[in-house]
């Protein structure tokens, strides 16, 4: 008996243990086909698909637009509201005689109905403040996608840079095989010195843990890369590998300026901002003055365990009021500061149209250097090639030392390296620059992300 127990037990918890297996691999489990080639473009949007930020930001729009319309509802259409109520009261000495008694609660229904025609213009100015945070919402989702897109940009490229920098530095492992293997052959028939021979194990060594290192960053940015589509971390994946090397011409600095000043998302969303604080201060000086509100009303109801008729009440209603405070002196100091709060505002928007200038002229900067720097970065590979070329001849021919070699072997990785980085830095710079600038990077559909 004991042993039967002991099986279901075991059996019991096999069970278990395969269930919650099952379960971690449903929660990583991928329910869409996995992607292995990929473009710049169809990156972005499969990234911008696969994003849950994506999706919250989006319901974050839909709550704004929703938040906007009711305030349109609330501010000009009437309101209506429906109420029933039963009840039954007994006090200490009273006592119920039967069940029918205690059944039977005194009940009755009412509806009515407020619609207000005039509220010193607060209803207007609360609804325009509305119509601005809506349109805020809109500008910031956009802001967001676009920023978004740079950040997968920047995965696509980081990506294609490692995978270049495991190809640069697996050739020079096979260089320096090759060479250690010549080194070895020489210095076995005499004609290297074992100094030479250990210069070349030295140089296949350092190779072999450079080339480890690039392929510990490539699998690093791998699995960032892949997890972003949501797809297994170790997924293989081919990239597009034609870079755009093209300079482009940078037009005048204050034609930038304008731009940015009225196209920049941030700029934009300010200045809407800045209008919501005009209506704010409008709203809270209308505090501090009388206020004027007409009402129109009209109620019904009828109770409901007699056959009473339908009664209705209905009117307008109009009146003035003015809170004092004590003699408008503390009112009065309020107006002030609000004043001084408004003006602070302004100040406020000033001084980040001085920083997105700011902003302008760096990326613009970075821009220029990163050009400049990959025509310099051409020559330079051009010219650390040749000479690497020309040095291992020489010292074949026993007209260079080892240590001329190794010197010449770093200089040109080191060449290879800063060109094919300054290549996918390039890229990424314009991008940012035309955002500094205003421009639209990517172009979307609110379907393609959903």
């Amino acid at each position: 008996m004991k042993i039967k127990w002991l099986f279901c037990c075991l059996l019991f918890t096999t069970l278990s243990v395969r269930g919650a297996t099952f379960s971690v691999q449903e929660v990583f489990s991928v329910s869409q086909p996995i992607q292995t080639h990929f473009t710049i473009d169809s990156y972005i949007r499969s990234y911008l698909k696969n994003s849950p930020q994506v999706k919250a930001e989006h319901n974050t729009l839909l709550n704004a637009k929703t938040t906007y319309q009711n305030a349109f509802t609330e501010a000009f259409l009437p309101s209506f509201s429906v109420s029933a109520l039963a009840d039954k009261n007994y006090s200490r000495p009273d006592n119920i005689h039967s069940w029918n008694e205690f059944r039977h609660f005194d009940s009755n229904t009412q509806a009515s109905g407020t619609w207000n025609l005039l509220n010193s213009g607060k209803d207007r100015l609360t609804y325009q403040h509305a119509s601005l945070a809506y349109e805020i919402a809109q500008i910031s989702f956009d802001a967001f996608i676009q920023e978004t897109v740079l950040s997968a940009v920047q995965m696509y490229y980081t990506l294609l840079l490692n995978k270049k920098l495991v190809e640069v530095y697996q050739a020079d492992l096979e260089i320096n095989y090759k060479q250690y293997e010549q080194d070895k052959i020489l210095y076995d028939h005499g004609l290297k010195t074992r100094s030479d021979l250990l210069s070349s194990e030295t140089n296949y060594r350092s190779s072999q843990l450079s080339l480890f290192s690039a392929q510990n960053n490539y699998a690093n940015a791998l699995t960032a890369f892949n997890i972003a589509l949501n797809q297994p971390a170790e997924t293989e994946i081919s990239l597009n590998e034609i870079l755009d090397k093209t300079v482009i011409p940078l037009p005048d600095l204050e034609r930038d300026l304008i731009q940015a000043l009225a196209q920049r998302h941030d700029v934009r969303e300010r200045r809407l901002q800045l209008k919501q604080q005009d209506i704010k201060f409008k709203q809270e000086k209308l505090d501090t003055l009388p206020s004027v509100f007409i009402d129109l009303f009209g109620t019904t109801g009828r109770g409901l365990n007699e056959h009473e008729l339908w009664h209705y009440n209905y009117g307008v209603s109009a009146g003035i009021t003015f809170d004092l405070g004590f003699f408008y002196l503390d009112k009065y100091r309020t107006r002030q500061n609000l004043k001084r709060v408004h003006e602070n505002a302004y100040f406020s928007f000033e001084q980040f149209l001085r920083s997105v200038r700011d902003n302008v002229v760096q990326t613009r900067n970075a821009l220029a250097l990163k050009m400049q720097s990959l025509e310099i970065s051409d020559l330079r590979l051009q010219a650390a090639t040749q000479k690497f070329e020309a040095t291992q001849t020489k010292y074949k021919n026993g007209l260079m030392s080892a240590t001329d070699l190794t010197v010449a072997r770093q200089e040109m990785i080191s060449a290879q390296v800063n060109h094919v980085t300054l290549i996918t830095e390039l890229a990424v710079t314009k991008l940012r620059y035309q955002y500094a600038v205003g421009e639209t990077i990517f172009d979307y559909s609110l379907e393609d992300l959903l």
